[in-house]
């Protein structure tokens, strides 16, 4: 439990400030609109490398809790740059390198979850899934209420209350980490070079087909609703409340699901139901049918998000850093063409037309997962006793 509210409070720090910055960049900074994306295309990129640096390092055995504590500390100097930040070059030179290095802060703690798990004989897709609800019920939290205080107070207030609750992260880190915790020593007796995984890669890229579907949807969400259907104001707000409490309740129901059928099959079948939610969304004309889709969505989205991790780390179990890394780069990777291509897509047709491209992209992910099925997961070695 206290694993897990480490990660409710790590994501709930993110997610305070990541939807704000885009609002910052252009009301509190003054900044013209196109240049979020000079924040955004420096802060996506270098979140790939970091997760994937503290990946490796923890696959290599690198103590577990000055890991964190690098994420922890890079948070608090983010929010606390955001309070007296008023030029935008100031948000790039110091503010997205600290970023990326706060965002790989998730990524550790799934993959602490998943060693603590096998040292201790918790069954690993449970404590999974109990981490992946913790990071929905974040974003559930986190986005309303920094942006119900900078409405409020101004977006001073909403920086000086994410380094408040940085605070908090920082004493569960204190708390919560133990401190000669590691990955167990592996036998590097052996001079070759790892070969490559493709079943990891593939696990990757099904992940990130999943991603850009949600990324797609949710980014022209408002634009199609509002603008071209019509619909009033509340809408996405509603339909983004009815799918994150289903998604919540569809990823703790999801590890009994995968155990009865398997997680391949899970997957199957979150992908075609994503694929369906698309095209009704792309025919509704009244609010009740959007909320009605938007249940649709959240149990498509919860299946994903409740196996998606396990079934990665499934296929490097003996490198759980690496997977993890692959696990949370799908995810910002995803979201990244997601956001930039909706708006390509809809400058050259229109709202709708992005909704069938995501109904597409999430068959590709199906296409992907029925060709792979002949790949399985790796065999785990067993850990060396005491090695943590």
């Amino acid at each position: 439990m206290l694993i897990i509210a480490l990660q409710l409070t790590n994501s709930m720090c993110v997610s305070s400030l990541v939807p704000m910055m885009g609002y910052f960049i252009v009301d509190g900074l003054g900044a013209d609109p196109w240049q979020i994306g000079l924040y955004t295309g420096l802060v996506a990129p270098l979140t790939l490398l970091t997760n994937r640096w503290a990946g490796e390092r923890l696959d290599r055995g690198v103590l577990v809790r000055p890991q964190l504590f690098i994420a922890v500390i890079a948070f608090l100097a983010v929010a606390g740059l955001l309070t007296q930040t008023t030029e935008l070059w100031l948000l790039l030179a110091l503010v997205a390198p600290l970023m990326s290095l706060s965002n790989m802060g998730s990524g550790i703690i799934f993959t602490y979850g998943r060693l603590y798990a096998d040292r201790a004989g918790v069954d690993i897709g449970r404590m999974n899934s109990w981490l992946r609800m913790s990071v929905s019920l974040a974003w559930m939290i986190g986005p309303a209420a920094a942006f119900s205080i900078a409405a409020q107070f101004g977006c001073q207030a909403a920086f000086i209350s994410a380094f408040g609750l940085g605070l908090v992260y920082l004493v569960l880190w204190h708390v919560v980490m133990p401190k000669g915790f590691r990955a167990p020593p592996k036998d590097t007796s052996s001079t070759d070079k790892d070969p490559i995984n493709w079943g990891l890669i593939m696990a990757g890229v099904i992940c990130l087909t999943f991603v850009i579907t949600n990324s797609l949807f949710v980014s022209v969400m408002p634009l199609y609703f509002i603008d071209q259907v019509g619909l009033p104001g509340f809408t996405p707000g509603l339909s983004l409340s009815v799918k994150c409490l289903l998604e919540v309740i569809i990823i703790l129901a999801s590890v009994r699901l995968a155990e009865r059928f398997g997680v391949r099959t899970i997957l199957l079948f979150s992908a075609g139901l994503a694929g369906i939610d698309m095209l009704l969304f792309a025919q509704v004309t009244e609010v009740w049918q959007v909320a009605a889709v938007a249940v649709l969505e959240g149990v498509h989205y919860g299946l994903f998000a409740g196996v998606a991790i396990t079934f990665v780390q499934s296929f490097a179990p003996d490198r759980p850093g690496r997977a993890t890394a692959v696990y949370m780069n799908s995810l910002f990777l995803g979201g990244m063409i997601g956001s930039v291509s909706m708006g390509f897509i809809a400058s050259a047709v229109d709202y709708r037309a992005v909704l069938f491209v995501a109904s597409a992209v999430s068959l590709a992910g199906m296409a992907v997962l029925l060709a792979t099925a002949r790949l399985r997961p790796s065999p785990e070695t067993k850990p060396v006793r005491g090695a943590f």
